[in-house]
């Protein structure tokens, strides 16, 4: 059993970055986990690709989630959507780690500010996953993205905040529908809107 965890622990440094690297290093597993694209990993085999320990694997997501060098974007994605499995609680609660990683992808300029490319695609993993979690007061953070170039970004909102159950958005959603131009914006406003008990 010590030999064990000896072995994981070694396996778990060297997944790390090393010190003054700031890229997060993919172990195969890893990334023969977070790379399928036609499902999402279940949160016990995201588990086994990390050691069998669930800790190690929220930790190791939230770095590759949100990394502070360069990331493989499809790994990056899959680990945005993946952290929803690891909220400590159910619901999920404001200060928990993996839903302040969300947060703070969102909210970040990098994301936030992207109109093209990988960037608008992590963004959009982001505000779907906080979408899941059902946060109430995440509404304020999504809300600001109703007026985000991006009309995938919109929609997107929209159903996070469909998701979310908060009457707040109400009003916001409201006014985004009488100057929106998208169909498929405008659809899931309304569709927001319903499930918030204030059809069009």
């Amino acid at each position: 059993m010590k030999r064990f965890s000896t072995l994981a622990f070694v396996a778990f440094a060297l997944a790390l970055p090393a010190h003054g690297d700031t890229t997060f290093q993919l172990t195969q597993p890893v990334i023969d986990t977070l790379t399928p694209i036609d499902s999402l990993p279940s949160s016990q085999q995201i588990n086994t690709a990390f050691n069998n320990s669930p800790a190690e694997a929220l930790a190791s997501l939230q770095q590759i989630a949100n990394p502070t060098g360069p990331m493989d974007r499809g790994v990056q994605i899959r680990a945005v959507r993946a952290l929803i499995h690891y909220c400590a609680t159910t619901p999920c609660t404001d200060p928990d780690p993996a839903h302040t990683t969300l947060v703070q992808i969102a909210i970040a300029p990098r994301y936030r500010d992207s109109r093209s490319g990988g960037d608008l695609l992590v963004l959009r993993a982001a505000i779907e996953s906080l979408g899941a979690l059902r946060v109430p007061g995440d509404a304020s953070t999504l809300i600001l993205q109703l007026q985000h170039p991006s009309r995938d970004i919109r929609a997107s909102v929209a159903r996070a905040l469909r998701d979310l159950g908060n009457t707040q958005a109400i009003t916001p959603l409201r006014a985004r529908y009488n100057i929106e131009t998208s169909k498929q914006v405008q659809l899931a406003i309304s569709d927001a809107l319903r499930v918030l008990g204030q059809p069009l």
